[in-house]
């Protein structure tokens, strides 16, 4: 009976550390020459925290900021800078929401001036940018259209995703094919964000 107690104890003290951002938190701000003592959850209190660290100012200060939103009449402190936190997270999370499309990281890496293209996890080729498509023409300007290549990895793409997980890039045989024709390269080939990844981007290496 002795074990099984302290297995229940044991399992009440991790929840009790993972649910710490639940935990009421009394801090004291001064707003119109007055001390106010207000209660958050120490999750709001982390939140107060990262978004004064992104515009560098201090939390209490930035606190303070919220604090002096127009609120509706009969709404506390405590409650109105839960929403005002809330309304910053909201807003921050729709700018960056178009950068949590699937490629928009990968359009922003291919602004690099030099070849690039990206292939999903069954080496489809999903996007070029400019630099390849007139790489191409150039290289291969007597074996048909640019747009007809087709793009071959000489290692398993799933190799390559799992070399990602401890090296920032691989370098990689490519071999370009338009017609019957085939062009030899090396690129460098890097995962992007975000996780779970599921496009490999490369650069040729001239």
């Amino acid at each position: 009976m002795s074990a099984e107690k302290g297995s229940g104890s044991d399992q009440l003290d991790t929840l009790a550390v993972e649910n710490d951002w639940a935990r009421p938190i009394f801090r004291t701000i001064s707003l119109n020459s007055a001390r106010h003592a207000v209660r958050l959850e120490q999750v709001f209190w982390d939140a107060i925290a990262r978004l004064a660290a992104r515009k560098k100012v201090k939390p209490a200060d930035y606190a303070r900021e919220l604090m002096q939103i127009s609120l509706p009449s009969g709404t506390n402190l405590s409650s109105g800078l839960r929403s005002a936190v809330v309304r910053n997270l909201l807003d921050e999370d729709l700018r960056l929401a178009s950068l949590a499309e699937p490629l928009a990281i990968v359009k922003l890496l291919q602004l690099a001036p030099t070849p690039s293209f990206a292939l999903d996890r069954n080496k489809q080729l999903v996007r070029v940018n400019d630099e390849f498509v007139r790489y191409l023409r150039t290289a291969m300007a007597k074996s048909g259209p640019a747009e007809k290549a087709q793009l071959r990895l000489d290692q398993p793409a799933e190799k390559i995703f799992s070399e990602l997980l401890d090296v920032a890039s691989v370098e990689c045989g490519v071999s370009i094919v338009v017609d019957n024709y085939e062009w030899r390269a090396e690129a460098r080939i890097i995962a992007p964000p975000p996780v779970p990844v599921s496009i490999l981007v490369g650069y040729l290496l001239k």
